[in-house]
């Protein structure tokens, strides 16, 4: 998780010396104070799965997305997925930018590593749960990347009553809150995953200042 947080930062690599030393000791603090203060929750709901061109419909939820619908080939279920490190981050954040930018900048992207750290976990656990059952999930595809409309995240929280189970909303201008949350859908089908491991490959916004630009295999 150090890599990503670095990357999270704006550092491609660790910085050397002195320097590198005071940026290990904030990440450090910064990871022991985040600790402190999150309280990871997820939800997820398993649904029938059925695309007609890049029209995807996952149970009740419908939209249409070409890269959504390429990710879920071959799916004929999908989860609905949400998960948040819960209201305390965003709080233990706003009070750090009072008080420093270096802590507030680390502490966001300590919480920003921590999420998808959080949601690759939930990930390895429903393949696990799947594989007994010779079916495998493909890897989670956010609203926002590529085609697929950030709108609907609210769509997506609905379906999960995830205010009342996780505390988790959305906002007019589709900002999650608590801001270190996640929305996704991840799909089911019946041949391992091939994709690249990485996202960033398959959305089309490629001036992202956090697209990789190295991609590792399954």
């Amino acid at each position: 998780m150090y890599g990503e947080i670095l990357r999270y930062m704006g550092h491609p690599v660790p910085p050397e010396g002195d320097a590198g030393v005071r940026l290990n000791e904030l990440i450090s603090s910064s990871l022991i104070k985040l600790s402190a203060a999150s309280v990871p929750r997820h939800v997820k709901a398993k649904f029938s799965c059925t695309l007609t061109g890049d029209k995807v419909t996952i149970g009740v939820f419908n939209t249409k997305s070409r890269d959504l619908a390429v990710r879920l080939k071959n799916c004929k279920e999908a989860f609905l997925f949400a998960a948040s490190l819960g209201a305390d981050v965003d709080r233990l954040i706003s009070q750090s930018s009072v008080t420093g930018t270096a802590e507030a900048l680390c502490l966001q992207a300590c919480a920003a590593a921590e999420i998808e750290n959080y949601c690759n976990g939930i990930e390895c656990e429903i393949a696990h749960s799947l594989r007994n059952k010779g079916m495998y999930p493909v890897l989670r595809f956010s609203p926002g990347y590529g085609d697929f409309d950030i709108g609907c995240q609210s769509l997506i929280l609905d379906i999960l009553k995830a205010q009342k189970y996780i505390g988790l909303t959305v906002t007019e201008k589709h900002i999650l809150a608590p801001l270190k949350s996640v929305t996704a859908v991840i799909g089911i089908k019946a041949v391992p995953d091939r994709n690249i491991r990485d996202n960033c490959k398959n959305c089309g916004k490629e001036d992202c200042i956090f697209r990789q630009k190295r991609f590792t295999y399954d």
